[in-house]
């Protein structure tokens, strides 16, 4: 009697799912336009396209460090049409992140499309460009700067306090290599009844034979495709136990800005007798 019971209180379960799933999906037909449908708990979708001799649509997504690359890709035609979209697609530029990503088939709101076909552009920074970026605040001792301006001398420059004498780049490392610390230090301190009065005087120098460079200029290509920039870093002597030289990329910001803006050119100008509509922003689909 009780495995009966049992056999038909779950024969009614599934039952009432079976009338809850009809009511669900007539619903969903009456509110939408077919697209959605109420699947009983358990059921799996499988996508079966793998199987068939062709896919249903065209899609991917092509990755390239190179702007040239990324511009041929996207307006690539064949008798005037694109080959890989219709007319109008549009690409975002990201030019903070030094990025692009055109959506080939993206569509409009009258025919909105999957946005799974792209194209992706992704600068990368030459290695000299990240070896100037690493020495920006940084503290050097005397060895280890005089190595690394020996290291890089194809893109250096020296120059003087005043920013326009420039020094011969095996003076400056002689310099750098020569500096020595000369402290006299005095104390005093008088003790009185009900005051007290301490003094002390420092005097901290720097002494070297030959000038000490100011500034360096660093030239070098900072991404892939763009042009050839120079950069101005300052050095300044910190004097201590053992001198050390800090390094500072002078207005590094505004020279960020100039090759974002330089990318930015670069796309507009290659997708200027093209389809292809640029915007600056970022766009994500859902």
């Amino acid at each position: 009697m009780t495995t009966e019971l049992l056999q038909d209180n779950s024969a009614l379960h599934e039952y009432t799912k079976i009338v809850q799933a009809e009511a669900i999906q007539t619903f969903l037909q009456e509110q939408t336009d077919g697209s959605t449908i109420a699947l009983p708990e358990g059921v799996k979708v499988a996508d079966l396209e793998q199987y068939l001799e062709n896919r249903r649509r065209y899609r991917g997504t092509m990755k390239t460090n190179l702007i040239g690359e990324f511009v041929e890709f996207v307006t690539s035609t064949i008798d005037g049409y694109s080959v890989y979209t219709g007319d109008n697609f549009p690409c975002f530029i990201d030019p903070q992140a030094m990025r692009a990503i055109a959506f080939f088939n993206l569509g409009d709101i009258n025919n909105p499309g999957h946005g799974d076909h792209q194209a992706k552009l992704s600068l990368q920074k030459t290695e000299a460009f990240q070896e100037l970026l690493g020495i920006n605040g940084k503290r050097f001792d005397q060895r280890q700067l005089a190595e690394w301006l020996e290291d890089w001398i194809d893109h250096l420059q020296t120059f003087a306090e005043d920013g326009r004498t420039e020094l011969s780049l095996a003076a400056s490392v002689a310099a750098i290599r020569r500096i020595t610390i000369g402290t006299n230090a005095e104390a005093t301190s008088e003790e009185q009844t009900f005051s007290s009065r301490r003094s002390a005087m420092a005097e901290v120098e720097a002494k070297h034979k030959d000038q000490l460079p100011a500034f360096l200029k660093f030239t070098c290509e900072p991404y892939q495709g763009l042009q050839e920039r120079t950069f101005t870093v300052r050095l300044s002597l910190i004097t201590g136990e053992k001198p050390q030289i800090s390094a500072r990329i002078v207005r590094l910001e505004t020279a960020q800005e100039d090759m974002a803006k330089e990318l930015e050119e670069k796309l507009r100008s290659g997708f200027e007798d093209s389809e292809v509509r640029t915007f600056v922003g970022e766009f994500h689909t859902l």
